[in-house]
């Protein structure tokens, strides 16, 4: 499955930001989505995300539609992921 992402500072938070179909923007399906995003922002705050004309949804396991209200995100420079190919190892090691 592939999704647009981005990742942008909302009030002053630096979160990653996903575009799937609008019906995946919900509790359920949207959950086993963040689980499946978190491992390509492993420092970040997930949260999905659909633009329509005259507002916008979003979904996280915090309190997301807050950091998302007024903000123009129609406009974020995005790019494209494969949830099917596993995320890239990060450059440093952990560190402890």
């Amino acid at each position: 499955m592939k999704v647009e992402v981005a990742v942008a500072e909302l009030k002053g938070v630096r979160v990653s930001l996903a575009f799937p179909p609008p019906s995946w923007v919900a509790p359920g399906v949207g959950d086993v989505l963040l689980d499946r995003l978190r491992p390509y922002f492993p420092t970040l705050p997930v949260m999905l995300v659909a633009v329509h004309r005259h507002d916008v949804r979003a979904h996280a396991v915090f309190q997301a539609q807050a950091l998302v209200d007024g903000a123009d995100l129609a406009h974020l420079p995005r790019t494209v992921i494969d949830l099917d190919v596993p995320p890239a190892p990060p450059d440093a090691p952990p560190p402890f």
